[in-house]
């Protein structure tokens, strides 16, 4: 009978035993998966994460494949657990808020310029109403409709 040790409980380590147990060429009576690690599951940085999940190229050209692929997986389990009513995934837009006013009228108020290029924003028509009208100085969408979640 197959072992696997898994070192780490967070999102990888996890998500590498949910697979292996889901595995069409295993069983759960054939195979031990134990995880290990020192500390409680999701305790580092995957449980510090906001859940923001991304299928749009912002990891970069490098890595567009795989955030792809995790976004479609993550997808994928909310619809199969039912995740929405679970642990509350939700498809949903992102948008770039700029407020404020600056110190000198002249200065030019921008999103961050070392944000990342490859995305373009689409003028957007949300209702910020929870926000001062006055201090909403340009409001746009960050990538295409339906690019983001959030778990």
């Amino acid at each position: 009978m197959p072992h696997t040790v898994i070192i780490g409980a967070g999102i990888i380590g996890v998500a590498t035993a949910y697979y292996l147990s889901h595995s069409a060429s295993s069983s759960a009576s054939d195979h031990t998966i134990t995880i290990v690690d020192p500390c409680t599951p999701a305790s580092g940085a995957s449980g510090k994460a906001a859940g923001f999940l991304s299928r749009s190229g912002w990891t970069g050209p490098r890595t567009a494949s795989l955030e792809e692929l995790s976004f479609k997986l993550y997808k994928e389990l909310a619809e199969q657990h039912e995740g929405a009513e679970e642990w509350g995934f939700r498809v949903c837009d992102v948008l770039i808020v700029i407020c404020g006013t600056p110190k000198d009228p002249s200065e030019e108020l921008e999103w961050n310029p070392s944000g990342p290029k490859s995305l373009e924003t689409v003028e957007c028509d949300k209702d910020l109403n929870w926000l001062k009208p006055e201090i909403v100085k340009s409001q746009s969408l960050l990538g295409e409709k339906g690019s983001f979640a959030q778990w």
